[in-house]
């Protein structure tokens, strides 16, 4: 004998359908899609081509990223080093057309209030986006690799100066050349073996695999010189004698991020 399950009426089925939508409403807030998808960008920027390598920042030729209380400044710099900062990228992780380095700039940029650096990097995504018309995308891809690790007898670094380091200090993208030898002033061990990556006899990438955490001013005696004179001892022996530590050849998959397009930037 078949039975037909009752019907609710119009009243009863109006209360059901309201008290669901409430409970959807408070298990699902108004604003949860806009915490998934954030925008963040700068409250003003300003982008003004150097000409000649004169950068108007210091009136020096070197490029300077520092983070400020209330924003960022960029001296001298180029597009691929904008983009290697805002994307927390190592130079050999970024592939693009060689015109990407055929500019520098100097950039200010305030974010209004006090941010944490990894808001400031995605601030500098935004603006790349909007002033530079950037785009991009990301690969994977298997290379060959020095990784930078703790040489027999453990490491012989200077004393670790992040306990007294201001919290915005200037950070530069490569060593200074002092009497001979490379000096790395203000880096982590990332930041040290980023740097090595650009010294032409290192004709690999280099990735910290050492553990050690901290900020340093490491100098590294003769090794300009070295590259001068090819009977002397090579850079990796140097790092070893003087540092502790020592690069060894692997293969790791490394993530890429290629640029399909970019424009010069629009005007301030």
């Amino acid at each position: 004998m078949r039975t037909d399950s009752p019907r609710l009426s119009r009243p009863a089925t109006f209360v059901r359908a309201f008290a669901i939508a409430c409970a959807l409403f408070f298990l699902f807030p108004r604003h949860a899609h806009s915490q998934i998808h954030p925008t963040v960008s700068f409250e003003v920027a300003s982008i003004r081509p150097v000409a000649g390598g004169e950068s108007g920042g210091e009136g020096g030729t070197r490029s300077q990223i520092e983070t400020t209380a209330d924003g960022l400044t960029m001296r001298n710099i180029d597009l691929s080093e904008m983009i290697e900062w805002a994307y927390k990228l190592q130079h050999y992780q970024l592939s693009g057309p060689n015109s990407l380095a055929g500019s520098r700039y100097d950039l200010r940029a305030k974010s209004g209030d006090h941010v944490a650096e990894s808001t400031l990097r995605l601030m500098l995504q935004d603006l790349l986006a909007t002033r530079f018309k950037l785009q991009l995308h990301r690969e994977q891809k298997k290379t060959s690799v020095y990784e930078l690790v703790i040489a027999k007898g453990g490491p012989r670094l200077p004393k670790d100066k992040s306990a007294t380091i201001p919290p915005s200090y200037p950070k530069e993208t490569f060593p200074r050349v002092v009497d001979g030898g490379f000096v790395f002033q203000n880096v982590s061990l990332g930041d040290f073996a980023q740097q090595l990556t650009e010294i032409r006899t290192i004709d690999l990438p280099v990735i910290d695999r050492t553990g050690i955490p901290g900020v340093y001013d490491i100098t590294l005696k003769s090794a300009a010189s070295a590259l001068l004179d090819p009977s002397g001892p090579s850079i990796l022996t140097l790092i070893q004698e003087q540092l502790g530590l020592k690069l060894v050849s692997a293969q790791d998959l490394i993530e890429v991020v290629v640029v399909d397009r970019f424009e010069p930037p629009s005007a301030n």
